[in-house]
């Protein structure tokens, strides 16, 4: 390209806003450029259209993270192949670290008669343009790690509040069961006790000996009455418990025949696993009754030969005791009812025993957590560790 030609055409771009370099042929070993190209790269002659060339300039060029060969640059295309390249994000990295990007817009020049003769490539810094972005995405970033986090803690919120309405709402239902129990148990027992004393000696006389299978029903039936009722009557009992230092394991060991022989008569197993744990203020009695309630309840469970297997041991915080049934497991939409009074899905229970337990583990501030699924069911009952000194 003729010297006089190039600077004439310079005179013309070098008061444009934008980089204009000129590739002077085809090879770009003269690339001359106007000066906001020439302070793009830190060329320090600015004003007097200098001359670079691709090798001269010791900076790499990325284009979408690539480190671009000197062929690949657009530049050097549009010299060398013709091609006309429009709106490529390019970075430039300088070996002291710094970085500039720009978008450029490449085209070849030729001479009349059509041959090329170089290239000229002009650009847009937009170096703090895409710094301010990545400001922008850091901060939306950071946002919405702040918007996750408090939605994260409303959930929790939003959780807690429902699981402290649903203990309300089940203490309120303790509360009626216990005005009624307390208000009609001892009445109606008194009768129940009468009638079934007078049909025992009916059942024993030989001219009813015929009725003795009618008579065996009602006074089961009487009998069973009189255990709901007795169930009614622990909920409404409001006496402090009487807390003495014992051992879960002596507790379990002396419980072990009664619930053994539940066991045996179902076809079922028994296994106490007893670990080392420490002494607990407890009130035994009521342990015992919250230890019978879930064994039988897992002795329901389970079908013939299943195994129900006791165990004690003790975690950094806790004393637990686990009651672990080979039975199917709980359905989910039933777990979170449990402890609720009157719910039940056995067809003659009564929907009391579980209330009972968690009744008895809030008197001792001890946890019931469950783990179900289709190979049984374990409640886990812990015992926050006696305080040391």
């Amino acid at each position: 390209m003729r010297r006089s030609y190039q600077h004439n055409l310079l005179l013309g771009l070098s008061d444009m806003p934008g980089g204009v370099s000129i590739a002077t042929d085809v090879t770009c070993q003269k690339i001359v450029h106007n000066p906001v190209a020439a302070q793009f790269f830190r060329i320090k002659d600015c004003e007097n259209f200098p001359y670079t060339s691709l090798c001269s300039m010791s900076v790499k060029i990325f284009q979408k993270g690539k480190l671009l060969s000197p062929q690949e640059i657009p530049i050097q295309r549009s010299a060398r192949c013709g091609d006309r390249i429009t709106g490529a994000e390019l970075e430039f990295v300088w070996p002291d670290g710094i970085s500039k990007t720009a978008i450029w817009s490449t085209s070849p020049l030729r001479d009349e008669t059509g041959v090329i003769v170089g290239a000229v490539a002009t650009f847009e810094e937009v170096t703090g343009l895409i710094t301010k972005t990545q400001e922008l995405d850091a901060q939306q970033s950071q946002l919405q790690e702040m918007v996750d986090e408090r939605t994260k803690k409303l959930r929790q919120e939003f959780e807690k509040r429902q699981s402290i309405e649903r203990e309300i709402a089940k203490l309120e239902r303790l509360n009626v069961i216990g005005q009624l129990a307390a208000g009609l148990g001892h009445e109606v027992r008194n009768p129940m006790t009468t009638v079934r004393g007078f049909l025992q000696l009916l059942q024993n006389k030989n001219e009813l000996h015929s009725y003795k299978n009618q008579f065996t029903l009602m006074i089961e039936e009487l009998d069973r009455a009189n255990s709901i009722i007795r169930e009614f009557l622990s909920l409404s009992k409001n006496k402090p418990a009487v807390f003495k230092r014992k051992n879960l394991n002596q507790l379990i060991t002396n419980l072990f025949p009664l619930i053994q022989a539940d066991a045996y008569s179902q076809g079922k197993k028994l296994v106490f696993e007893p670990g080392d744990i420490a002494d607990l203020e407890i009130d035994a009695n009521e342990v015992i009754q919250l230890v019978l309630n879930l064994a039988r309840n897992g002795l329901e469970a389970m079908p013939q030969e299943g195994c129900l297997t006791i165990k004690t041991f003790m975690d950094e915080e806790y004393i637990v005791v686990c009651v672990k049934d080979e039975g199917t497991g709980i359905k989910p939409e039933h777990v979170l009812k449990l402890g609720t009074p009157f719910f039940t899905t056995k067809e003659n229970g009564t929907g009391l025993g579980i209330p009972i337990c968690y009744d008895i583990a809030e008197k001792h501030r001890a946890l019931i957590d469950i783990e179900t699924g289709v190979d049984g069911t374990t409640f886990f009952v812990r015992f926050p560790k006696p305080k040391v000194g």
